[in-house]
Order: C-alpha cells, then structure tokens, then sequence
C-alpha cells in the first residue's frame, strides 16, 4: 500500500510542477500587452538585440564596458535603418 501511495503522489508531483510552470508564463494576451506597451524605438532595439542573439536580460548580465558597445552598435543600426526608410519614403537612395 506503501508503494502505491508513492507512485500516485509522483504523478500529482508531475502535474504541480506542470500547472506551476504553466502558471509562470505569459499568457499571448499579456504578451502582446507587453509589446503594445513599448515605443516603437523599444521594439526595434528588441528586435536588433535578438538579431545580435541577444536579450535584454543577456545585456543586463554584460560589463558595462561590453553593454556600452553593443549599444553603440544597436544605435548604428538603428541610425542606417532610419536613413534606409527615409531613403525610400523619398524615393532616393540611403546616404553613406
């Protein structure tokens, strides 16, 4: 009797663990929340980190000096993508 009583308490412990984790996540609701929350400047460093393979939460975790320089390279990508939009809305070609 002993063993059945372990045996049902780790499937329970299975499915804790998978409704506390599923729990945890963002819904797609607050997900999209969040992203309607950022400005559009927001969503594009987002963007050009995780073109970079990185995350805001990486970049929180590098030295400030190595922070400094991605976002010195986020910042040129940034400046080219702009010119490249204003390029195209005024029919010519991005300066460089």
């Amino acid at each position: 009797m002993q063993a059945n009583f372990s045996a049902s308490r780790k499937s329970s412990d299975g499915g804790f663990q998978a409704a506390l984790e599923k729990a945890t996540k963002p819904s797609a609701a607050q997900e999209l929340d969040e992203y309607m929350s950022k400005s559009s400047t927001e969503r594009m460093v987002d963007m050009i980190l995780k073109s970079m393979g990185l995350t805001r939460e990486d970049l929180a975790t590098k030295s400030p000096q190595e922070q400094a320089a991605i976002m010195q390279k986020v910042t040129q990508i940034l400046k080219q993508k702009m010119e490249e939009a204003t390029a195209k809305l005024s029919g010519g070609t991005p300066a460089l």
